[in-house]
């Protein structure tokens, strides 16, 4: 089965507080919970660290690494032996064996693959060799053991400024502090830095477990390389396991707290497996109302197959899992599609509104769910 090559509607959650309710975001923390060290320390302590892989290059949150051309990596190197100064680096250092990179990724993976030694990196199979410099250009082809001994004494007595986010820091610091730094040409989306900030528990695995599965798969089949799909598991759980109270200051907080939530948990507990058994037959039940190829989309409608829309799928997932009759509910899906179309067509109704404009505030939430729930008790009166 080929991938769906889904596209997310631009109008679609942000995971910001929309316009839909005209409310203002609440500061999150108070300023004296920011935690962040300046250390300014020797690029040869980074190298160090990067050979004995205390620094993760491959995290299963982050954006690829690696993704300069040779040229681009050489230059990075001939300014450090121009003695030209580095951009600052950002660090989380809550595991002291472990630093998470907030910002200078390209960098840092620029700098491993030409003074790291080969052997220490056994997957590594091609060093940098310089390339394409500037002023140095009698240094092209050289690699870090092929400088002499002066040049790599530049290179490993280089001052570099790092800013280390301090582990006492609080979980909800570190959010807005990933969300503000990181300034790569792929920066980290709100998805990606919860998969940086909850590796301590399942949560990483179970959601790339659902996703892996042959399921959704099937039904979503979608193609990314930036956590969306398990951003889209992760609505699901968030609904399932949280409740949308005076607490609920927004999508992308309320994601995090179902993150930590599912994070706490050292090993899958019955109530996530019966929750991934529910959200499975609700993809299943999605299709069988919708057809095969409605991916959550004005596909539903007959156009724009290709724009997901993340609060369809949160709302049908979720509503459609607490249906207890399932096979007499399909038995009434001729009804429950034209009536779902007419909410999706109504561009005067609350749901529409719900699922195409400021989506991610509170109250478009409770009016997409009230509406659905509505809809679906309306059907299974008919049973």
């Amino acid at each position: 089965m080929e991938d769906f090559d889904v596209q997310f509607e631009d109008n679609d959650e942000s995971e910001t507080n929309g316009s839909y309710d005209g409310s203002t975001p609440e500061t999150p923390f108070s300023t004296k919970n920011i935690k962040v060290n300046t250390q300014t320390i020797a690029l040869s302590t980074l190298i160090a660290r990067l050979e004995y892989d205390e620094i993760d290059l491959q995290p299963s949150f982050q954006r690829k690494s690696g993704l300069w051309t040779n040229s681009q990596m050489s230059r990075l190197i001939e300014s450090i032996l121009l003695k030209m100064p580095l951009p600052i680096f950002y660090f989380d250092v809550a595991d002291p064996d472990k630093w998470l990179v907030v910002d200078g990724l390209q960098r840092l993976s620029a700098i491993k693959r030409f003074a790291v030694p080969q052997s220490v990196d056994c997957k590594r199979v091609n060093p940098l060799k310089l390339t394409n410099l500037e002023f140095l250009t009698d240094l092209n082809g050289n690699g870090y053991k092929d400088l002499p001994r002066p040049m790599q004494r530049v290179i490993d007595e280089t001052q570099v400024v790092t800013y280390q986010i301090e582990p006492q820091t609080p979980k909800e610091v570190r959010y807005s502090i990933f969300n503000r730094i990181n300034t790569g040409g792929l920066k980290l989306n709100a998805q990606e830095i919860r998969q940086a900030l909850n590796q301590k528990g399942v949560a990483v695995n179970f959601l790339k477990e659902i996703c892996d599965s042959p399921v959704f798969k099937k039904v979503v089949n979608i193609k990314t390389e930036r956590m969306l799909d398990r951003e889209l598991v992760l609505r699901f759980f968030a609904f399932r396991l949280l409740k949308v109270d005076d607490s609920f200051k927004g999508l992308s907080p309320f994601l995090d707290r179902a993150m930590e939530r599912i994070d706490e948990e050292t090993t899958i507990s019955p109530q996530l497996e019966l929750l991934k058994q529910e959200f499975e037959d609700a993809l299943l039940m999605s299709e069988e109302l919708l057809g095969s190829n409605h991916k959550f989309s004005k596909a539903i409608i007959g156009e724009g197959k290709n724009s997901l829309n993340r609060s369809l799928f949160d709302v049908l997932t979720v509503s459609l899992s607490l249906v207890k009759d399932k096979k007499a509910f399909c038995k009434h899906k001729n009804q429950f599609k034209k009536e779902l179309i007419d909410m999706i067509e109504d561009e005067t109704s609350l749901f529409f509104q719900a699922i195409f404009q400021g989506t991610s505030s509170k109250r478009a939430v409770v009016d997409r769910f009230k509406e659905m729930n509505q809809l679906i008790k309306k059907i299974e009166n008919l049973t």
